[in-house]
């Protein structure tokens, strides 16, 4: 049964799956998500993935009881009746559906759902050539380690970056630095080394990232988390994304512009190899 959804407390098909018009996921915004994968029907990086969706939801009081209603064994279950190998999974947990005021009430019951979705590979033409990007001002909120369903100006960035040509953009500080794409961290790389901005409250703390630098060290890379620039980024000898979705892609162009001699580079290439070994996948798509 693929195309899964769990909703209300039971799992059936995503057409069928409905929340109240009155939840606050809807009216306000008011909630957290998590996106896991699975690889050989095995869920992957789920510890680290439960702990930052702890972390979203304590940041925004939303007080959701794991002990009493623990989530890994509903993603396990929804797992297996979907059928799926390769899976993502969308978690997403909202404080709950109540009268459209602001403050909401404090005895609420948050609203669970998930949905359980083949896992969309990324084409072997897409991870050859790469990415292009542009690079936009960052108008997101202050906290975007929090992994908020209020994803707006995400979309309204990745729009003007579709609207310009481009895959994606890299969202900029007011200060000029580096901060993320819309939906996936990012890596410059300088020498033998990946540089990577700082993990403060403006950017996501990628579970995929923190893999990438597990990845890194194991194939003799080293890595620094420090804050550059766009004339830093653009003079990179790589640029590299990551994320559950893509896991490990080549930026080739940034505002038109090649990254070095706009091809996917060396470093990106063997971090890619290094991360399907560690997923116990063939490196198929990924050239030596």
């Amino acid at each position: 049964m693929p195309e899964l959804a769990y909703c209300r407390g039971a799992f059936g098909p995503i057409s069928d799956a409905t929340v109240s018009i009155e939840d606050r996921g809807f009216q306000f915004g008011d909630g957290v998500y998590e996106v896991i994968v699975a690889y050989s029907g095995a869920l992957f990086q789920a510890e680290q993935h439960m702990a930052r969706l702890r972390c979203s939801l304590q940041a925004v009081e939303i007080d959701y009881d794991f002990d009493a209603a623990p989530l890994v064994p509903i993603i396990e279950e929804g797992l297996r009746l979907s059928g799926l190998s390769d899976a993502m999974i969308y978690i997403q947990i909202t404080r709950g559906a109540t009268s459209r005021i602001h403050h909401p009430p404090s005895d609420m019951t948050p609203t669970v759902v998930m949905t359980f979705k083949a896992f969309p590979k990324l084409s072997t033409e897409l991870r050859e050539r790469g990415v292009s990007m542009i690079t936009l001002e960052d108008q997101r909120w202050a906290k975007c380690y929090v992994k908020a369903v209020t994803l707006l100006p995400n979309v309204l960035a990745k729009m003007e970056a579709r609207r310009r040509g481009c895959d994606d953009a890299i969202l900029i500080a007011p200060d000029g630095n580096v901060r993320e794409c819309t939906s996936a961290n990012v890596f410059i790389v300088t020498g033998n080394t990946l540089v990577f901005p700082p993990r403060d409250q403006s950017v996501l703390h990628g579970v995929t990232q923190a893999f990438v630098l597990t990845c890194a060290e194991s194939i003799g890379l080293s890595y620094e988390e420090r804050a550059f620039d766009v004339a830093e980024l653009q003079s990179a000898a790589e640029v590299i994304t990551s994320s559950t979705s893509v896991e490990v892609l080549g930026v080739t162009t940034i505002n038109s512009a090649a990254v070095a001699d706009g091809q996917v580079g060396d470093v990106t290439r063997r971090l890619q190899r290094e991360f399907l070994r560690r997923t116990g996948r063939a490196p198929a798509g990924v050239r030596a």
